[in-house]
Parts: structure tokens; C-alpha cells; sequence
């Protein structure tokens, strides 16, 4: 009798343990039990891999981890009845089934459960997994653009937030002006708590009389530009500005449009104003947020981009850059701190160049205002031993960085404002061994506006820091102008986290129509990799290089086995680079290029302080190609490039080096018997591009100059490529 009570108890618990349970069930069991649940899926793919699965007592998420089912979720849709046994799991606060053992699609096109109306407080543990509403709620971030992360809303004076993943079809949308209905699933991430919208109906707009697109800035001039934007029905058409938030005055257009224009004149060159759109239908006054905005200055505009490996000028369209050695970058550097008039502002991860910091304290000991940003983690030996006389904040604590890379210099003088941006850090590795790019721009409205940026997170427009009002990472907001017209040339300035970056990286890949090319550190952004996908896949023909193959959640096998040309760089000094070049052998086609501190990555889009330059110029365009071109070039070992080592003799071209050996310069002399186009490349004997010419059509006797002053003593090749043909001499360096 006894031992038939105990089969009887074990075949209970046995079936116990593997009978269907409603969900409310499953969710008051312990961790690590095996559950089978039935319920309605209230998302599908556009939530990635996760599924949500509610019936009439509750919902959870099933999540296909290590050893699930290896083809869940991709059979299971919105609206599907399915059952799905495994085991539950909390993972970062959420309770999920992790594994998924097994699941079977029971019928499709059900009927989804009724939203759970709440407020923003009932995004919470009781309603964890569940469908639910909240409506006549307002983003706070309205008059953005949705990108990869949390964006707050409030309703009846609560507060809650969405999160949008990557992938979603919400990104690149504009963020309502307008009452919304915000249906999604309630969820969490390491205690907070969050809904997740599935689509672009998730966000009803709740209100009869709203805009559909906020202010957009065009026609930049010295004195005026103009602000155009829309509404659903005809309105009034008015924009309120001003140089501070108080704005203050007001320009208008006259009719009821739903398509609004106002010019704004009368204004200051290089200058920064705020601004907002007000339009009356006759029943409500709508108002957007306030947003910034600069005129053009007249500043000249220079443009200086350097390299510090040497670029491949076949490709010129007579643009070259400024220079492409190392010791070039650092004195561009230590020249703009030497000639600073008034205030220079450094953002920089970190800096271990005494001769940079050297220039620092010798501007501050002139009376110049010297403040200094670094990152509160990264070693900055430069900074320290002793420490500079100039104030220094080391910020964004934690695991975030302050990852700029940007200087301003006198950024209230029209002709002596200059922004240093680029992806290099002031280190030797840096400067001298990684390759990276530099580039410096003399423009004030830039640098005014760089200077903004500097300053949100300095806490204070003053010498020292605001201690109680410092900024960083995730707590900024976007406030400062991204268009600028920079002596006829339109550049885009965007900081992160705060102001989308990545989605406008991606209007800018978008765009391309005939070429795209990039050279990037990292490379983990699906929504980046998802756009070169694309483009691949459209007009244009896509070549990249990427350093960190292996990173997690790296797009390299996925772009790879897309059939992108994308290689690795696998060289002795790693490719640091965060630059896409759109267009750049296409000019009606608006060339551009994407540079600066911001790699394709979750933490530089959302987390860490970072700067990005779009810079729309068919000659920085170029420039940059140079440069990818020879990296290209380096990375695929092609016989017939520039950097070729082959010598051979070619016919009507003769040259000698002199002196032979040199210490600070020697002299090609040149004869060419045939019209040609001349590269002329000095390579140490490792094969690697120190500095680099061209010469286009040239014939007859032929004299150049190259700079070997701050190479050490030792052997060079100098490489010569006439037409398609390549020679080469040896150089010694003496000191």
C-alpha cells in the first residue's frame, strides 16, 4: 500500500511538472522550474528574438537561450495561439522561460488581448509581461527623432518610459508633438521598468491639432535662415526667438498653411539662437520645444585634414591633405594652443603627449583660459606628475566614457575660433603608431557651438568647474545646432548620447548613390550594419575595413555573409579610424564625409560622450578616398598599388634623390619624357606610408621636396608610380 502511494505521487509530480498551467501560475513558481504555458504572442519579430505569450490570467516572455528549440521564435507571429514549455529564468530583472525545451504553433491570426489600461505608475512588476495602454501621454523628447534607446513620457503628472531596440520599426521616426496613446508590453531592464511599443501604431496621436514635422533649418546666411515645418490642418504661422531661451521676438508668415515657412533676418553672423514654432487653428495653440540654431560666420572656413600614414593621390581631384605624418598632427596641435588669443576647451579620452600639455601650461601661464575634459578612467599620465596649473574635470563616472576627441580655440574671435575633431587621441600610440585622422576647421559658429557642448558638461561658462551642475552621458540634452554653412560648405555637428547620432550616420549612408566607403575600430550597431546591408544591396558599391572583428555583437559576419567588401584589419597598429565617406567619386551626388570620436557601437550611441562631423564637401570627400584607398590597398596586398614595394625600370622617367643621405630634406629630381600623372611615396622598410604626393600632367624636368626632419636615423624607400608603372630608390636618413 505504501509503495503504491508513493508511484501514485511520483506519476502526480511527474505530470505535475510537465502539465499545461495557466501563466499566473508559472509566474508564482521558483526559478528554475519547467513550465508549459498557453497563450496568445503579442509581438513578433519587431522585437527581435524575445516573445511575449499572455492569456486570461497573465503574460511572460520566452526567450530561446542555450539549448532551446533551435527554430523558435522565427515560426512564432503576433496574434499566434502557442504553448511553450521550459524553463523559467530572471534575467536582468525580467522573468522569462529560458530555455525553450519545446513549443508548438497551435492556430494563427488570433485576436489580441485588450490592452490594460493604466498610467505610467502601472509599468510595473504586477503587470510585467502583459499588454498595456496608456493614453494622453506626451514624450518628452518630443520634436526628436527616435533612435536606439529609453525615451521618457508623462501622463497626470507620472513618468515612465519606452525603450525602441535596434531593429525596430520605430527608428528614424520623428517623436510626436502631439497627446499620445502609447500601446506596448510592459517590461524591465535591471529594474526599470519600461514599455515597449511594437510598430508605429503603438503611438497613437490622441490630439486634432498637432505637428507632424518640427522645425528644419535652410538657407543658412550670415543674417538670417529659415525655419520650416508642418501640421496636420491649416494654422498660423509664427516662430518665436531669441539669443537665450527667453527668446523674445517673433517673425511670421501671414494665411492659415499646414505647410509653415518663416525667414528669420536681421541676425548676427556666427551666432547661436533658440527658437520654436507657434501656429493657432482658431480652436488650440501648439507650440514645439525650443531648438538651436546658428547663422553663418565670417570666418574663412579653412579646412585642414591630416593623416598620419600616407594616402594614395592617384585618386586626387587636386585636393590633398595638409599633411600625413604623425609629428604633422601633433604640431597642428601645439600651433593652434601657441597662437590661442583668448580660451581654449579640450575634451580629450586621454593624453599621455607631455609636449601637448607643455603648450597647455605655457598658454595658461600667458593668461589664457585653459579648461580641460578627460575621461575619468582611462590613464592620462600627461595630467598628472605633476598636475597642470589649468582646471581639469575627469568625468562621466562609471562605466560610460568621455570618449571626445575635440579642442576649441577662441571661439569668440571670428578669424582666431578653430575646432580640432578627428578620431585621434593625444597619445603616442595615437598620433604616431594606430591610424587615425585629424581635422581642423576655422569657423566660429562651430566652434560656439562646440563650446556649448564642452560647457553642458563643464557645468559652467566659467574658468572652473559647476560642481553641482556638471553633465554627462545619458543626463545631457540635445542643445546645440546641428547645420552649420561654413564658408559655402554645410556641415552637420551632432553629440552623443544625446542627439541621435546614429540615425543621422544613417541618413547619411542612405544617401548614397554611387559609392561608400569606411574604415571604423568597432563595429556593433545592427541599425549601421542593417544601412550598409542596404546600400550594398542598392546603387552604390560598398567597400570597408574594420579592426575589431571580434567584438561582441560585431556586424563583420553579418555583413560579410551579406556579401559586403568588408575586410578585416589585421596589421601591426590598429585601424582607429570612425569614418564613412559617401558619394566621393559622384560630386552632383552631394559627397560627404562621417568623422570623429563616435565608433558604431550601442555604448558610443547611447552611453558615451562622443562628437560627429557630416561634412558635405566633394574635396574633404576626396581627401578622405586618398586615404582609404591606400589603407585598401595595405589591407588587400594588391600588386599594382601605391604602396607596392616591385621596382622596375620605366621607360622616359629617370630620378635622383639628393641629397642621399639627408637630414631634413631631400630632393626628387625628376625627368619625364611623357605627360604623366607622379606619385611620389615615402615608405619605411616595414611598408608603411609615411607621407605621400601627387603630381598631375606632369612632363619634363620635375623637382620635389620631401620632408624627412622628423624621421630617425635609418634606410627608407621612396616609391615612384608614373601612369600604372611603379620604380623606387632607397633613402638614408642621417641625424
Amino acid at each position: 500500500m505504501n509503495k503504491l502511494l508513493l508511484l501514485i505521487s511520483i506519476i502526480t509530480l511527474s505530470f505535475s511538472a510537465s502539465a499545461q498551467i495557466d501563466i499566473s501560475d508559472a509566474r508564482n513558481m521558483s526559478i528554475g522550474s519547467t513550465v508549459t504555458i498557453e497563450g496568445i504572442a503579442t509581438n513578433g519579430a519587431e522585437l527581435s528574438i524575445i516573445r511575449y505569450v499572455q492569456d486570461a490570467t497573465g503574460a511572460i516572455a520566452a526567450y530561446p537561450g542555450a539549448g532551446s528549440a533551435a527554430d523558435f521564435p522565427d515560426n512564432v507571429n503576433r496574434g499566434d495561439l502557442v504553448q511553450i514549455t521550459g524553463e523559467l529564468k530572471i534575467f536582468n530583472g525580467l522573468l522569462e522561460i529560458d530555455p525553450i525545451t519545446a513549443y508548438n504553433v497551435i492556430s494563427s491570426g488570433n485576436a489580441m488581448p485588450d490592452a490594460l489600461v493604466i498610467t505610467p505608475d502601472g509599468i510595473n512588476e504586477t503587470n510585467e509581461a502583459k499588454l498595456v495602454q496608456v493614453n494622453g501621454a506626451t514624450f518628452v523628447d518630443q520634436g526628436g527623432v527616435f533612435g536606439v534607446g529609453n525615451y521618457s513620457f508623462t501622463q497626470g503628472g507620472e513618468m515612465s518610459e519606452i525603450y525602441v531596440r535596434s531593429g525596430s520599426p520605430i527608428l528614424g521616426e520623428d517623436i510626436p508633438f502631439a497627446t499620445v496613446n502609447i500601446t506596448g508590453i510592459s517590461s524591465e531592464f535591471n529594474t526599470q521598468y519600461q514599455m515597449l511599443p511594437r510598430d508605429l501604431n503603438d503611438i497613437e496621436i490622441a490630439d486634432n491639432f498637432y505637428f507632424t514635422s518640427s522645425p528644419v533649418e535652410s538657407s543658412l546666411t550670415n543674417n538670417s535662415f529659415t525655419l520650416s515645418w508642418t501640421t496636420n490642418v491649416g494654422g498660423s504661422t509664427k516662430i518665436e526667438y531669441g539669443t537665450t531661451t527667453d527668446l523674445g521676438q517673433e517673425a511670421t508668415a501671414t494665411g492659415m498653411n499646414t505647410n509653415h515657412s518663416v525667414t528669420i533676418d536681421g541676425l548676427e553672423p556666427g551666432s547661436i539662437y533658440y527658437a520654436k514654432a507657434v501656429s493657432d487653428n482658431g480652436v488650440s495653440v501648439i507650440e514645439t520645444n525650443i531648438k538651436v540654431f546658428a547663422t553663418a560666420s565670417n570666418s574663412s572656413g579653412t579646412v585642414r585634414v591630416f593623416f598620419n600614414y600616407g594616402v594614395d593621390g592617384s585618386v586626387s581631384n587636386g585636393s590633398y591633405p595638409s599633411d600625413v605624418t604623425p609629428a604633422s598632427i601633433e604640431a597642428e596641435i601645439i600651433k593652434r594652443i601657441n597662437n590661442a588669443q583668448s580660451t581654449i576647451d579640450v575634451a580629450a579620452y586621454n593624453n599621455n603627449r607631455t609636449s601637448i600639455v607643455a603648450a597647455l601650461t605655457n598658454a595658461h601661464n600667458n593668461g589664457i583660459q585653459v579648461r580641460y575634459i578627460a575621461d575619468d578612467q582611462t590613464a592620462n599620465l600627461a595630467l598628472e606628475n605633476p598636475s597642470p596649473p589649468f582646471s581639469v574635470l575627469k568625468g562621466n563616472a562609471g562605466s560610460p566614457l568621455m570618449h571626445n576627441k575635440f579642442i576649441v580655440v577662441d571661439a569668440e574671435s571670428v578669424n582666431d575660433s578653430w575646432v580640432f575633431s578627428g578620431s585621434t587621441n593625444l597619445t603616442v600610440q595615437n598620433i604616431s603608431e594606430d591610424y587615425n585622422n585629424a581635422i581642423f576647421i576655422q569657423d566660429q559658429a562651430l566652434a560656439r557651438a562646440y563650446t556649448l557642448e564642452f560647457q553642458e558638461m563643464w557645468g559652467s561658462d566659467q574658468p572652473t568647474p559647476g560642481i553641482f551642475t556638471i553633465t554627462f552621458g545619458e543626463d545631457k540634452i540635445d542643445n546645440t545646432p546641428h547645420l552649420f554653412n561654413i564658408n559655402g560648405m554645410m556641415v552637420e555637428s551632432y553629440f552623443s548620447p544625446s542627439d541621435n547620432t546614429t540615425s543621422n550616420i544613417i541618413k547619411a549612408i542612405e544617401s548614397a548613390n554611387t559609392d561608400l566607403e569606411f574604415a571604423i575600430l568597432s563595429f556593433t550597431q545592427n541599425d549601421l550594419g542593417t544601412a550598409v546591408r542596404d546600400a550594398h544591396n542598392g546603387p552604390a558599391t560598398v567597400r570597408g575595413i574594420m579592426e575589431s572583428i571580434n567584438d561582441q555583437g560585431s556586424e563583420f559576419p553579418f555583413l560579410t555573409g551579406q556579401g559586403v567588401n568588408l575586410l578585416h584589419h589585421d596589421l601591426t597598429h590598429q585601424c582607429h579610424h570612425k569614418y564613412a565617406i559617401i558619394d566621393a567619386t559622384n560630386p552632383a551626388s552631394d559627397p560627404m564625409v562621417v568623422t570623429g570620436s563616435h565608433n558604431w557601437s550601442a555604448g558610443a550611441e547611447d552611453r558615451n560622450d562622443e562628437n560627429t562631423l557630416i561634412i558635405h564637401d566633394a574635396d574633404v570627400a576626396n581627401i578622405f578616398l586618398q586615404e582609404f584607398e591606400a589603407r585598401w590597398c595595405e589591407v588587400t596586398g594588391a600588386g599594382n598599388c601605391i604602396t607596392s614595394t616591385e621596382s622596375v625600370e620605366i621607360e622616359g622617367f629617370d630620378v635622383t634623390l639628393s641629397p642621399n643621405p639627408a637630414t631634413d630634406l631631400a630632393v626628387a629630381q625628376m625627368e619625364i619624357a611623357n605627360t604623366s600623372d607622379l606619385s611620389i611615396v615615402l615608405m619605411d622598410m616595414n611598408g608603411r606610408i609615411l607621407q605621400s604626393s601627387f603630381l598631375k600632367n606632369v612632363q619634363g624636368t620635375v623637382n620635389e621636396e620631401i620632408e624627412v626632419g622628423g624621421l630617425p636615423t635609418g634606410l627608407y624607400i621612396v616609391m615612384f608610380k608614373v601612369g600604372n608603372q611603379v620604380t623606387a630608390e632607397r633613402l638614408s636618413v642621417v641625424r
